[in-house]
């Protein structure tokens, strides 16, 4: 099954040049470009083209089986949520059906 996303976008942020790089083509990401999509040096991403053309870049997620990965990912969202919220906690009470515990 293949995930359908509409996004329309209402502005351009910046602008860019295609070049050669090697055997590829090659563009810069801006600054505020980077900044606002959240991407690093090193982030890995997937390309998406749809039908009429379009590219789209979004950061590349681990595989389900990838533990390693989600462990990786898990930490680096944990690092980064906001301070102040607390996680809930859950209250734990004695099983009164079929539970499975």
């Amino acid at each position: 099954m293949e995930l359908i996303q509409v996004t329309i976008a209402t502005r351009s942020l910046a602008k860019g040049q295609i070049k050669s790089w090697g055997n590829s083509l090659a563009v810069r990401i801006p600054s505020e470009v980077a900044k606002q999509a959240k991407l690093s040096e090193g982030t890995n991403v997937n390309f998406h083209v749809s039908e009429d053309g379009n590219i789209v870049l979004r950061p590349a997620y681990p595989a389900a089986d990838d533990q390693e990965g989600l462990r990786a990912l898990f930490l680096s969202l944990r690092g980064s949520s906001k301070s102040g919220i607390k996680a809930h906690e859950e209250e734990f009470v004695e099983p009164v059906g079929d539970e499975i515990i």
